[in-house]
């Protein structure tokens, strides 16, 4: 029997696919917008910045009316108090550091849709002011899975094969919620990287899908340039993380010395005082 290809499985079945977890960073709203037009062949996307609605609906508005071929969610990845939580179809900014139930509860609140992104991944390094990559845990999870929506079990950003195996086990075995891959792209080029399949057309198909817990996600890979260029993107902040925890371990270093160098007098004193 001759092989058949995914692409022609899908377009056989009427399915489609969404990437659900984009992020414009300091993009220009008309490039993502042609990008996605003319490079993928996505039929939804969502934008999903940190922490804010803001971006998504200068995007939005730049979509709408204009024709295209793909329909455009507004949505925000939101750092919890546990970790991250993407919320979908919204219309308004929730606010970050509420606890995963309470973040749950006013995406439902706005009628929007709750997963949890790149749940078991966690970073070791960090700097202040920077919004970083944490899922919100096993705990969490399986306490609250129940509420969300979807898990994000493929998260296309290229570190994560583990995390994301652990989150497919999970979700298949325990919380049995739609499934949802996603690019957590941050450049244009890396869109598409992982999506989610579904039945139809549109946005409303797929939030029917995910209702439904009809979804499949995929991860379709990368290539050598388009890594490179993830790279160098990531580079700056990667570069400032590293000095800000060098320099915060260097500085307790000292003060450990220094602290250990003045109990040291002060034995040395009282041994003298014995004398």
């Amino acid at each position: 029997m001759a092989k058949v290809s995914l692409k022609k499985i899908e377009r056989i079945a009427g399915l489609s696919k969404a990437d659900l977890h984009v992020h414009l960073v300091d993009g220009d709203p008309d490039d993502l917008l042609n990008y996605v037009q003319e490079k993928t062949d996505l039929n939804v996307i969502a934008l999903t910045d940190h922490d804010s609605i803001g971006n998504a609906l200068k995007v939005k508005k730049a979509w709408w009316g204009m024709g295209y071929r793909f329909d455009l969610i507004v949505g925000e990845e939101i750092n919890s108090a546990e970790g991250h939580i993407v919320g979908l179809f919204l219309n308004k900014t929730i606010e970050p550091h509420l606890s995963v139930q309470e973040t749950i509860r006013q995406i439902h609140e706005q009628g929007g849709l709750a997963i949890a992104a790149h749940p078991f991944q966690a970073m070791s390094v960090r700097r202040p002011g920077v919004v970083l990559m944490d899922g919100i845990g096993l705990k969490p999870l399986l306490k609250f899975g129940k509420q969300l929506d979807g898990i994000e079990v493929v998260n296309a950003t290229p570190t994560l094969k583990d995390e994301n195996l652990r989150a497919s086990l999970v979700n298949k075995t325990i919380l049995l919620k739609a499934e949802i891959g996603s690019s957590d792209a941050h450049i244009p080029e890396a869109i598409g990287r992982g999506y989610t399949v579904f039945k139809g057309e549109n946005a409303q198909d797929l939030r029917k899908a995910i209702n439904l817990c009809q979804t499949q996600a995929i991860y379709s890979g990368w290539n050598f340039f388009v890594l490179i260029k993830y790279f160098f993107f990531f580079l700056p902040e990667g570069l400032r993380i590293a000095a800000y925890n060098l320099t915060h371990i260097l500085r307790k270093s000292k003060v450990k010395n220094q602290k250990s160098k003045i109990k040291s007098q002060k034995y040395k004193s009282k041994i003298k005082s014995y004398l």
